[in-house]
């Protein structure tokens, strides 16, 4: 359990960066997609197996084989995508075909994208990435790292995915960044609200390592006060405390070769995250009352429904355990945002409820469908799922209508009148920024990276957008046809 090599001495920013190049090396380690990354001088700074396809097409490259001190170094192409990152000091995203940059046909280099400092956005290191048509798949240990035509084909997604449901953008980046977590050692910090399946994802990513033979362990940091939770985490001696009658593993050791999942992280104190700390740095455990440290072999996934960086800035969490604790951060999108998921998750706990329950088979109209699309969900997938049950074990026939769901507060469009003045004031805001995104669109005559340029965000930014305000094609008013 090898910590984080994130160096606390150095600002805010630089830390929190080079918390990020560390996640994102982890991660290329175990792709089959060639993967670089260069600093602002254009040197080299990693670059993982399948990269070396590169050697010989970038200059970049033949660098590292030169002597340092040289003065006839190899020059970058002339449209070097990644020099003209750094030259326009603005985190570029660029993929195969944009016409914000032409490059010569010599460039290797389908997708660049920089990683900024947080304050003045200023590209820090430049990332790029092989070609995103072909199929990348996540390699093992135990495999080996492929490197030509006859590695193995693609296995079938693992049927412990099978749980985490969602077709929406949002939950199919989530589930292909589980996959990748899943494959390293690293710690993961999994953020998101109440209800929205933190601790799904971690079973997940546990089920899906190399540790899924060995224990999963839950501790609900929340609901124990903190001299009880450093007892449970790293055990006792007999003595050490008023009722230690005799001597008692802890959790960690519980969880030796597996993986332990801390929930509600932020509800610690200081003190207690001083000795995880320890943990992590030493993999070790000292149980209470003990002058011996005992190693410990064991994976640490943490979760909050809070912002553990909003936190470390009011000194309400220690900086350095978050840079451990976050070297693979994931955010779980609310359900309000992915509302594509909504009625399939709906009808897996309809199925659900009624196989637990014992129940006939049950549907929901067209007027039900309406209002859980309509509904603002502020208690998220758990929400859901209590109201299925709910709906299912009350229910007298097999049609499930919205005055079901949501009592007679809900009209016939499926409306739910309780919709508070928060969701009335998103909608708004989403509406203002649809009409700015789309006057941008025609001043740029549909071209996005134009677009993208008079909004002052990344093009990535803008595709965000898009996809999230639904904005599928732009008409110019002097052509017939879709820009995109």
């Amino acid at each position: 359990m090898a910590g984080s090599s994130t160096d606390n001495s150095l600002p805010h920013d630089q830390v929190l960066l080079a918390a990020r190049i560390e996640g994102l090396t982890l991660l290329a380690d175990y792709l089959t997609e060639p993967v670089a990354i260069f600093d602002p001088t254009l040197r080299l700074v990693y670059a993982n197996a399948p990269a070396q396809e590169w050697a010989d097409a970038c200059p970049l490259f033949r660098r590292m084989q030169e002597d340092a001190g040289s003065s006839s170094l190899a020059k970058p192409c002339d449209n070097c995508p990644c020099q003209h990152v750094f030259a326009v000091r603005n985190p570029l995203l660029r993929e195969s075909g944009d016409p914000c940059l032409e490059q010569g046909d010599a460039c290797p280099f389908p997708v660049v994208f920089s990683l900024s400092q947080e304050e003045d956005k200023r590209p820090g290191y430049v990332v790029v990435m092989g070609q995103t048509g072909r199929d990348s798949r996540v390699w093992t240990k135990q495999e080996g790292m492929p490197h030509d035509e006859k590695a193995p084909p693609d296995r079938p997604r693992p049927s412990a995915l099978e749980q985490l449901i969602g077709q929406s953008p949002a939950m199919q980046q989530l589930l292909e960044m589980i996959q990748l977590v899943a494959a390293s050692e690293a710690t993961v910090l999994i953020q998101g609200e109440s209800g929205t399946g933190k601790e799904l994802v971690a079973r997940t990513i546990h089920q899906l390592s190399a540790r899924r033979d060995h224990p999963f362990v839950v501790v609900e940091c929340s609901s124990l006060p903190e001299t009880l939770l450093e007892s449970e985490l790293f055990g006792h001696v007999r003595g050490s405390f008023t009722g230690a009658v005799a001597d008692r593993k802890g959790l960690f050791e519980a969880a030796e070769g597996g993986t332990i999942f801390l929930d509600e992280i932020a509800e610690t104190s200081l003190s207690f995250q001083a000795k995880l700390l320890r943990v992590l740095q030493e993999g070790e455990v000292r149980p209470v009352g003990s002058n011996q440290a005992v190693k410990v072999n064991v994976r640490i996934l943490s979760a909050s429904n809070k912002s553990l960086l909003d936190l470390v800035q009011a000194k309400a969490f220690r900086p350095d355990l978050y840079y451990r604790l976050a070297v693979l951060p994931l955010d779980i999108p609310p359900l309000r945002e992915r509302r594509e998921d909504v009625l399939l998750l709906a009808e897996q706990f309809l199925t659900r409820s009624c196989r637990r329950h014992h129940k006939p088979r049950v549907r929901l109209t067209a007027d039900a469908q309406n209002a859980l699309l309509c509904y603002s969900w502020p208690g998220n997938v758990r929400e859901l799922e209590n109201l299925i049950e709910r709906v299912v074990v009350t229910a007298r026939q097999p049609l499930i209508t919205a005055q079901d769901l949501f009592g007679p507060s809900s009209d016939k469009r499926g409306e739910n009148r309780t919709a508070d003045l928060g969701s009335v004031g998103r909608a708004a805001r989403e509406q203002a920024e649809r009409k700015r995104i789309l006057e941008a669109l025609r001043e740029a005559n549909g071209e996005k990276s134009r677009a993208a340029k008079i909004l002052n965000i990344s093009r990535s930014s803008l595709y965000n957008k898009l996809r999230r305000l639904q904005i599928t094609e732009y008409r110019s008013p002097s052509s017939p046809t879709p820009r995109w």
